[in-house]
């Protein structure tokens, strides 16, 4: 056959297209003359007709079934198939059905033998009774992924007289790892698809198809034309439909069941006993469709969290939501639980339909933790647990960023609260004595500078007339703070702002970094201050005294904005600052070349830090996941204060189970990681890095007093501060630390970035590079961090 030939037999497109609608089966009742017609003339006139003729079979099984106590033998079935008969032939008894789409012809029993024999193993899971009851009900599935699942199941047991099913959407491949049908539907509407395997299961159930979904315009009819549902089955992706769907179902008083195809959740809203119910169980508040429906797919994520429960997802699902637009196009759906969610909704829309008592609430059915179950368990203990409207306890907890509440004010620690200075030699004389006013004047000052994550990891002596700055190590221990270089450079930060405080005090004032260094005894030690009221050999200069007024203003801004260019006035006074410290040194990325290289590391940083355990716990810890935890704390890092959309506050939250983002790291994921480095530096008008060229305790202190007078003189200029610290300290520990307590992984991915950021920065492996951040023009931040009060960090004897 000739390449021609053989196309010439295929169908033309136009010609599928003409047929792809076509779901309706014919029916053709032999002892009906014009049927009998009409069949001739198919079977003359159509010689692809495949005919399938088993009659025979059904009525001999229709017969023992009307039989069940005998053991029926070959004659008798016979001789019972004959009476049931009555003389009427058997290619006339009974309907003959023709699938056009198939071109299949059936013999079959007709409507009511048919559907008394083939329910009849329903018996009594189902009493015939109840079969009758759901004969005359109407469910309505929405959505045909799962809702496929449910349709064929409420079909297959009979649960319903007519089912009305809707979605706008044709069949792709992609879709047929949940949707059970063959790949000859491809390109054919699902509703199409959906109704033409009903109609092969069971020609006489009633279908109504609403091939262009359901929407605003059409909704009403499909809620009430000819007669009102039962029930509502939604399984849309809709988010707008989904809440459209519950208004006027409730309006209505129509019940609504939703499965998620996450852990077996069945989800039950009884509008038609709870009228006035809120939908969706008051999880969306009072969101309106017209609210959402133009929004894009990024801003309706946070919507749809709220509604699946994003505290609930299974850790494979709330993964892979990571991956969304990144190494998968959408989010997932695998056919065991399709199935299983499709059964599961079928079951419970039967149940209400049968007038059972099934409460509005939702429903895990999660065959994860039901049949692994936790390893401490045995077997038979999770074999048959029972179902609730809550999820079972997870056996390994997620991750979670609240302490307990007896943490939310923790006392200073016994040794740092036992700390001294009376070790220290004598102090000068002519020192002052700070009375308690201005002693708390000046710690409020020091405490209000900067630390990474917000820990302030300091404890304040006074004693003996000096002021002792003592590092908690405990409080900013990490694993990105090597040998806890980044509580010394807060340190650093808040005795310089003691000093500016000090000198608006009119006292002059003489610091004396690591008074006791290589003295085991006071390791903790790093600073001691002496006051005075005139000057005296080796105090402090006035050349940064302005900078007092900016200590109160001064915070981290992470507001987005657009970018602009640093000007000359800006950059000159922000590098004179820094190099007021001698040895310290401020190095600038403007062009945009060089701020999308930063951004690929900052974000590649960004990602290492979440798929690495320890680093992610450290940053998990810093986190404060509520206003009212941050208030109860005092520390860390509110997330508001991170100026992220709804949608990546979402992702952020879905980061918080080390569970999940380790799943994400054995697949090579976290692309979306790194988005909010890029969003950041895009307004960036200069990434900045303050360096000292050593990297003993004592440079990164004075490097925390070169980047507070930076800070400051930005403040005061309006100039945005955005620390950015991860690769700093990332590298610390790999360069000097030989990569100690790094997993291999993050160990090679921290070379490579390495090998680029060197690139950009004039920096060696001596150097400290005591903070990287951004500059920007950005509004306002929406929030601050908050102080640990003084009677916490202070101790007067």
């Amino acid at each position: 056959m000739t390449t021609t030939s053989w196309q010439q037999l295929i169908s033309h497109p136009s010609q599928r297209d003409a047929e792809s609608a076509d779901w309706r089966p014919r029916f053709f009742r032999p002892t009906r003359e014009e049927d009998a017609e009409q069949l001739g003339r198919l079977l003359r006139d159509d010689l692809r007709v495949q005919v399938f003729d088993t009659i025979d079979r059904q009525l001999r099984d229709l017969v023992k079934t009307r039989h069940p106590r005998r053991t029926l033998g070959d004659q008798e079935i016979a001789r019972l198939v004959e009476e049931h008969l009555r003389g009427v032939p058997r290619l006339s008894y009974g309907v003959w059905v023709h699938y056009p789409w198939s071109r299949r012809l059936v013999h079959l029993l007709d409507e009511a033998e048919f559907v008394e024999l083939r329910t009849n193993r329903n018996k009594y899971k189902i009493s015939a009774e109840e079969q009758a009851t759901l004969a005359g009900r109407r469910i309505g599935v929405v959505g045909l992924s799962v809702g496929q699942s449910v349709a064929l199941t409420i079909a297959l047991e009979r649960s319903a007289g007519e089912l009305r099913i809707a979605d706008f959407d044709d069949l792709e491949l992609s879709n047929m790892n949940r949707i059970r049908t063959g790949v000859h539907n491809l390109d054919v509407p699902k509703v199409v698809a959906t109704a033409r395997d009903i109609a092969e299961l069971d020609p006489f159930l009633q279908v109504k198809c609403f091939s262009e979904g359901v929407n605003s315009d059409n909704l009403e009819r499909f809620l009430l034309e000819g007669g009102k549902l039962d029930i509502a089955v939604d399984e849309c992706d809709s988010l707008d439909i989904k809440l459209e769907l519950r208004l006027r179902a409730r309006a209505h008083r129509i019940p609504v069941v939703m499965d998620t195809s996450d852990r077996g959740l069945i989800d039950v809203e009884r509008f038609d006993l709870e009228p006035d119910r809120p939908i969706l169980h008051g999880l969306v508040g009072d969101l309106r469709p017209e609210r959402i429906r133009g929004l894009s797919t990024e801003d309706k994520v946070p919507y749809v969290m709220q509604i699946i429960g994003q505290d609930t997802l299974s850790t494979r699902f709330a993964a892979t939501l990571l991956e969304v637009q990144q190494t998968v196009s959408t989010w997932p759906q695998l056919g065991s639980a399709v199935v299983h969610g499709g059964a599961a909704a079928a079951d419970t829309a039967r149940r209400i339909a049968l007038g059972e008592p099934v409460r509005s609430g939702r429903y895990y059915v999660d065959l994860e933790q039901i049949i692994s179950g936790p390893e401490q368990e045995p077997a038979a203990a999770v074999s048959t647990p029972p179902v609730s409207a809550t999820p079972p306890v997870s056996a390994t907890p997620p991750v979670s960023a609240t302490p307990p509440a007896s943490a939310a004010h923790e006392p200073p620690r016994p040794a740092l609260a036992a700390a001294s200075l009376a070790r220290l030699p004598a102090g000068e004389a002519g020192a002052v004595a700070l009375d308690r006013e201005r002693l708390r004047r000046l710690v409020e000052a020091g405490v209000a500078a900067p630390s990474g994550g917000n820990c302030q990891p300091w404890q304040w002596v006074y004693e003996a007339g000096r002021l002792g700055l003592f590092h908690d190590r405990a409080r900013s221990e990490s694993l990105a703070d090597f040998q806890g270089a980044g509580g010394v450079v807060a340190l650093g930060a808040a005795a310089e702002n003691v000093v500016l405080a000090a000198h608006r005090e009119g006292l002059s004032v003489r610091v004396s970094p690591f008074p006791r260094e290589g003295d085991e005894g006071d390791v903790d030690l790093t600073a001691a201050f002496e006051f005075f009221g005139a000057p005296v050999s080796g105090a402090e200069g006035h050349a940064m005294d302005a900078l007092a007024d900016a200590i109160g203003l001064r915070h981290t801004n992470r507001r987005q904005s657009g970018r602009a260019a640093l000007a000359d006035e800006h950059r000159e006074a922000l590098a004179a600052a820094v190099r007021s410290v001698p040895g310290a040194d401020l190095q600038l990325l403007e062009s945009p070349a060089e701020l999308e290289e930063v951004a690929a590391l900052i974000g590649a940083g960004d990602r290492a830090r979440l798929l690495a355990q320890r680093t992610h716990a450290d940053m998990m810890k810093e986190i404060r996941w509520t206003e009212a935890e941050a208030a109860a704390r005092r520390d860390g890092i509110f997330i508001g204060a991170f100026e992220l959309s709804p949608a990546d506050v979402a992702g952020f939250r879905i980061c918080r189970d080390w569970r999940t983002m380790d799943l994400v790291r054995r697949w090579g994921g976290g692309g979306a990681l790194e988005k909010a480095a890029h969003k950041a530096v895009a307004g960036a008008m200069a990434v900045a890095l303050i360096t000292m060229p050593r990297a003993g305790l004592a440079d990164y202190f004075q490097g925390g007093r070169a980047l507070e007078r930076a800070w400051l003189t930005a403040t005061q200029r309006g100039i945005a501060v955005y620390p950015m610290a991860t690769l700093p300290y990332l590298f610390a520990r790999l360069v000097r630390g030989g990569g100690e307590g790094m997993d291999p992984e993050t160990v090679e991915v921290a070379r490579a970035l390495r090998e680029r950021y060197l690139r950009l920065f004039d920096v060696a492996d001596a150097t400290a590079e005591i903070l990287l951040f951004r500059l920007s023009l950005a509004g306002p931040a929406s929030t601050r961090s908050l102080r640990r009060p003084l009677e916490e960090v202070l101790v007067v004897r």
